[in-house]
């Protein structure tokens, strides 16, 4: 199995039928505010919200995973589709009530179909599987397109006081040999993750009124973006960062402090030395 984004006839059509109009025009209202991301995959989207994917469409239908019903219920005055997002919220909220990894991740997806052309770098993708033969089921975070340059970027996206990055001195954190995965993947695929992402750009061009180019070119490296950095570092703290930066490469990482909250030019430009 390859790195595939396409979407058939069939499935664009199906996607304006009466039996899905409403759902879809309810999706393509919270694409347009920055609310919901769409991403292409093979012959089928999904439409992610606030972290967690809140419908997938596939063969000509849209459903959810039922997983999320048991995070509670929007109310007697709640539409079934305000509900699934209720829902999709409450899943990814911890108990404090602060933001999870995923959440600060979805913030960058605003700006990609709000027509506000404000920044150079879009997200074009998330929870990104690339289906080769290496890191096969490993979900990279994000794909940024940098518009002006026409490339593509992958980018691993955690939180510092994850346990794969803030380690014991003496320990090795695990997200090194999950960026590794990562780059390996994409060199293994490199020339056809470009015309895949030609696919998607298309796709999304054609079904969400954007006008974005192809994308030219690959970033062959996988990236580490960490967010919630502390200010004052423990000896384990600059440890797990020194580590880090030794095995992947200063270039290929950014730290940004807490309550930092970077836009995706600030990441590019973090990243892309």
């Amino acid at each position: 199995m390859s790195f595939i984004r396409s979407l058939d006839r069939t499935q664009t059509d199906a996607l304006h039928n009466t039996e899905n109009k409403t759902v879809f025009d309810l999706l393509k209202k919270d694409i347009t505010i920055g609310e919901v991301f769409p991403a292409v995959r093979k012959n089928q989207i999904y439409f992610y919200y606030k972290g967690g994917c809140l419908y997938k469409f596939a063969n000509g239908v849209f459903t959810r995973d039922k997983a999320f019903e048991k995070y509670g219920y929007g109310g007697e005055c709640a539409s079934p589709y305000e509900t699934a997002k209720i829902q999709v919220e409450n899943k990814y909220t911890n108990a404090a009530g602060s933001d999870k990894e995923r959440r600060l991740l979805n913030a960058l997806c605003r700006h990609t179909f709000d027509g506000s052309n404000a920044f150079g770098t879009i997200v074009l993708d998330v929870e990104v599987n690339l289906n080769g033969n290496i890191g096969r089921g490993k979900k990279c975070d994000i794909v940024l397109f940098n518009i002006p340059s026409g490339e593509l970027m992958f980018v691993e996206g955690k939180v510092f006081y994850d346990s794969r990055v803030n380690v014991k001195r003496g320990y090795t954190p695990e997200v090194i040999d999950q960026v590794n995965l990562y780059s390996a993947a994409i060199a293994e695929q490199e020339l056809n993750i470009v015309a895949q992402y030609a696919n998607h750009v298309r796709i999304i061009n054609g079904l969400f009124g954007t006008n974005y180019p192809a994308p030219k070119k690959l970033v062959m490296r996988a990236k580490l973006l960490v967010y919630e950095t502390p200010l004052r570092l423990t000896d384990n703290n600059a440890y797990s960062i020194e580590t880090i930066n030794a095995a992947l490469g200063a270039n290929d990482t950014a730290w940004f402090k807490q309550n930092e909250r970077p836009s995706a030019d600030d990441i590019w430009n973090s990243l892309c030395k």
